[in-house]
């Protein structure tokens, strides 16, 4: 897809501020930048003698980063989150129905929809029941996505809608969990979720298009100028060309299709682009497992603290190895979602056996690569696949990780410092709206392995954290060339796009207490500075 139009031809100056480069903050230098490209990056005097007429923009100190780039996030889900039940941060069953009441009570008629609520977070840590949403909800059907994305907790008209009774089974890759006498009781676990989730009316082009737009402004507002956006089906595709068209896009957009393989085939039929504009797909997400949280994360052994299972298949193995095969032959990416020690090892071990026949320009991915066993650590970097994965979810998970795994398999949770020892490209992002998208919380979780109330002490097996730089990284330079487009964004250099994000902060410098804290001060994206209100 086209870049809107390049910004006027006026050289610019920015100077003042510190430089960052792969090896960290530079000081006493400056970037010049022309028509949305950097045109050159040196001391502000050499720049400015050598470009006497450019508009100089003097920083009042701080850190100038090259635009940072959300390695993993559903966008649409990001937009959506105005327009739902917020039930982040509910520290019990009884906050979450306060907020469902009072949305219900101002937003009438329709389904009441929302996402974020999570029992580990509870007393009582144990999941809610469709009986405790009749209360609040009555007879207006409500679907609730866990925090992870990977459950829904339902109520009684939702269930009735779909047809959900005590004799309907488990759908392949997925569960419906049941009470004591048998009837479903609210839960409803990966593959099982889109039972409920299909009998929901669809937004219109005209909100879609909203909502989208909407997601990619506060990704913008947090510090971002592109973004992966990860298992996008039909609509939301046909949304983005029509953005895209309109030059309506504010940062830019790597799309990853959903494994729909009709969609897949018909899509990867065509080129895909080799430069950076402001819309591409970009490969297929495709999903192993579940999540960890919803005990559907796939393991090799059974979970520690419900030994009557290991977890699911949300896909068949097999299926996903020969579309990854697909997808590596036609020039694109596949981004295999995997969590459980199994999960990864089976990812590794069909993306292995695809990579003898098709290996491209782009490498394969897993996303989350939460649990993995030592020996299979090493086999991202041999094989060369990307380990994408989000700090955040460390830091968030950090308190009940050690119940699901046991202490036998505890050190295979987040290996970050393991991927980096082995070779392997890191990418990564926040998988918001599942996490806030903050890159700066990211960015601490990654170095401290620590939430920001700086638990556990010492950080959560201190030996995986990363160092600043490498972090940074991650966002910028890895990102990058993860998308294929490495000279061209997440980095500051002649001829890369003026993709730009100023702080105020000494980003070098800050403690990580600090860095949480840091906001995004000044953003450019393709040379044009945009607004970070939102």
């Amino acid at each position: 897809m086209p870049i809107p139009p390049p910004p006027p031809a006026i050289i610019q100056i920015l100077s003042g501020a510190d430089v960052w480069t792969p090896q960290g903050p530079q000081k006493d230098q400056a970037v010049a930048i022309q028509k949305g490209k950097i045109l050159a990056v040196g001391s502000p005097e050499s720049l400015l003698k050598a470009h006497p007429r450019a508009q100089r923009i003097e920083l009042p100190g701080g850190t100038l980063l090259p635009g940072l780039i959300e390695g993993h996030a559903h966008v649409n889900g990001v937009g959506a989150l105005r327009r739902q039940v917020e039930l982040a941060g509910a520290d019990s069953l009884a906050e979450a129905l306060g907020r469902i009441r009072q949305w219900a009570a101002a937003h009438t008629g329709g389904w009441l929809q929302g996402r974020g609520w999570d029992q580990n977070r509870w007393p009582a840590k144990a999941f809610p029941s469709a009986k405790d949403l009749d209360i609040v909800t009555g007879t207006r059907p409500a679907c609730f996505m866990r925090v992870d994305g990977h459950a829904a907790w339902v109520n009684t008209a939702a269930l009735a809608k779909a047809g959900i009774g005590p004799d309907t089974p488990d759908p392949e890759g997925g569960r419906i969990l049941k009470d004591a006498y048998g009837r479903p009781n609210g839960i409803l676990v990966d593959a099982a979720v889109n039972l409920v989730v299909k009998q929901i009316p669809k937004p219109t082009p005209a909100e879609l298009d909203a909502q989208i737009k909407d997601g990619l402004l506060s990704l913008r507002a947090e510090g971002f100028t592109a973004v992966a956006d990860m298992g996008i089906g039909a609509s939301e595709l046909s949304a983005y060309r029509r953005l895209a068209a309109a030059h309506a896009l504010p940062i830019r957009v790597f799309a990853y299709l959903t494994h729909d393989h009709s969609l897949m085939l018909g899509e990867l039929k065509r080129t895909r682009p080799k430069k950076a504009g402001f819309f591409q797909v970009q490969g297929v997400k495709f999903y192993m497992d579940g999540a960890l949280g919803s005990r559907g994360a796939r393991l090799l052994a059974p979970y520690a603290d419900e030994p009557g299972t290991s977890g699911l298949w949300v896909t068949d193995p097999a299926k996903v190895g020969a579309d990854a095969a697909i997808t590596l032959r036609a020039g694109y990416q596949p981004a295999i979602h995997a969590i459980g020690d199994a999960a990864n090892r089976a990812a590794l071990d069909l993306l292995e056996k695809a990579m003898k026949k098709h290996r491209g320009a782009l490498r394969p991915r897993i996303e989350h690569a939460q649990i993995v066993t030592a020996e299979d650590a090493a086999r991202f970097g041999k094989l060369g696949v990307v380990a994408s994965v989000q700090p955040v979810h460390c830091t968030s998970d950090h308190s009940w990780t050690p119940a699901r795994l046991g202490p036998e398999r505890v050190n295979e949770a987040f290996p970050w410092r393991s991927f980096v020892e082995g070779g392997a490209l890191l990418a990564f992002g926040s998988d918001a709206p599942v996490e806030e998208a903050n890159p700066f919380v990211s960015l601490a979780a990654a170095e401290t392995r620590q939430d920001p109330q700086g638990n556990p002490p010492g950080g959560f097996l201190p030996g995986q954290r990363l160092t600043r730089v490498e972090a940074v990284r991650a966002y910028t330079a890895g990102n990058a060339a993860v998308l294929g487009v490495g000279k061209e964004l997440g980095t500051l250099q002649k001829g890369a796009a003026a993709d730009l994000l100023w702080v105020q902060a000494p980003i070098g410098d800050v403690s990580p207490e600090a860095l949480r804290k840091v906001k995004p001060g000044r953003l450019w994206v393709n040379g044009v500075e945009a607004p970070l209100n939102h």
